[in-house]
């Protein structure tokens, strides 16, 4: 018994669960948004494995970035039942048509950038299909820049323990730099996760990968081409998200804002940084930037 999924779980087959992750502040809100516009997919909205404050925390057994290999029993009946649109618990006002996620006809859409440590444990447990999005480190720099942020660095540092000495990735990333040197500190942040969710290609090759800003500026075409690689289907929702002429700017306490333009979200960083810090993070993250290049889907 201890590897079978009840049949309420079971019920959802053929019609697999996608997962949106990347680094935090990457586009995994918007992207998931637009997928769950398709008249075939709702969001639950909630990142199951987000350890913070009052957040699920994978049924509260997560205090902190984490890289799941051997998931407990009450991870993986957290895990299955979140991606199956049955998990209340990962509910949220940031969801889109969620009280639709249970339904068989529907393709349940799970937002969790803390999920892009443990691709392919979440395909193993769950069977979801993994979108990986990334943007500029720059981007990244800017953003956490507006919410008052610092990278989690000492505690992704353990998190990648033993990942980084089987894959030669602690030597490649070097001891984390201090958060008062902020560039160094995104860069380093940047490197460590996407150089995990890149190592993890290689065991989980069904993973899209996709650049934010090729996205957001590619029109309906693009868009048309990452949902027919994920096989859903396309609807007006999707149009209007994509079409949205809303202002770039965004009050620094806000954590979305749903009515910007796509393509002015895209840009806008390149206003928030200086040239020094832009050629500087672009020296710093370029080997991880090019393999995220090489692998993306081309949309644009």
């Amino acid at each position: 018994m201890r590897g079978q999924r009840p049949a309420s779980l079971r019920r959802r087959s053929g019609r697999t669960a996608l997962l949106v992750t990347g680094m935090p502040r990457s586009g995994t809100t918007w992207l998931a948004r637009l997928l769950a516009a398709s008249p075939e997919a709702a969001l639950t909205g909630r990142e199951p494995m987000n350890p913070r404050g009052r957040q699920y925390g994978l049924a509260g057994t997560l205090s902190r970035w984490t890289r799941l290999e051997e998931p407990s029993l009450r991870q993986r009946v957290a895990l299955r039942s979140s991606y199956a649109g049955l998990n209340l618990a990962v509910y949220s006002r940031y969801g889109r048509s969620q009280w639709l996620a249970p339904l068989p006809a529907f393709r349940v859409v799970v937002k969790d950038p803390f999920a892009m440590l443990s691709i392919p444990t979440i395909r193993r447990v769950t069977g979801a299909q993994a979108i990986l999005v990334y943007r500029h480190p720059g981007a990244a720099l800017a953003s956490y820049r507006r919410m008052g942020w610092s990278p989690d660095l000492d505690e992704l540092a353990l998190a990648l323990s033993s990942f980084a000495q089987g894959n030669r990735l602690s030597e490649a990333l070097g001891p984390p730099p201090s958060n008062d040197d902020t560039v160094a500190a995104m860069a380093w942040f940047y490197n460590a996760l996407y150089g995990v969710a890149l190592a993890d290609l290689r065991r989980e090759p069904s993973t899209v990968v996709v650049s934010h800003e090729e996205l957001a500026g590619a029109g309906m075409p693009g868009v048309r081409t990452l949902f027919d690689r994920v096989g859903l289907a396309l609807g007006a929702g999707v149009e209007a998200d994509l079409n949205a002429k809303g202002g770039a700017s965004t009050a620094a306490s806000s954590l979305h804002n749903f009515h910007r333009s796509p393509e002015l979200v895209a840009r806008e960083w390149h206003h928030k940084v200086t040239d020094s810090e832009r050629r500087r993070i672009e020296s710093l993250t370029g080997t991880t930037t090019a393999a995220l290049e090489a692998a993306r889907l081309p949309v644009g």
